[in-house]
């Protein structure tokens, strides 16, 4: 008669080509949904940002940095020179 015939081993590799296939597509799909998403960002957010940038600028005054008080039980720092 000719019929086709399909053994376990052939339904296993056809199982394991549909799981391929469904682990692309949820790939595919959630590069989409970032991508998507993505260009949808919102104006504020980027002004937010480059303005915290700025912000981390250091200030360029001439004021030397403010030392730091020491406890009274703390050495100075070229004790050992003396």
């Amino acid at each position: 008669m000719g019929g086709l015939i399909i053994n376990a081993a052939d339904g296993f590799a056809l199982a394991m080509l549909g799981m391929i296939l469904l682990s692309w597509t949820i790939l595919f799909l959630l590069f989409w949904t970032m991508r998507r998403l993505a260009a949808k960002r919102d104006p504020q957010v980027d002004a937010l940002l480059e303005e915290l940038e700025e912000s981390d600028k250091p200030c360029l005054s001439n004021r030397p940095p403010a030392r730091k008080k020491r406890a009274d039980w703390e050495r100075n720092s070229d004790w050992w020179k003396s």
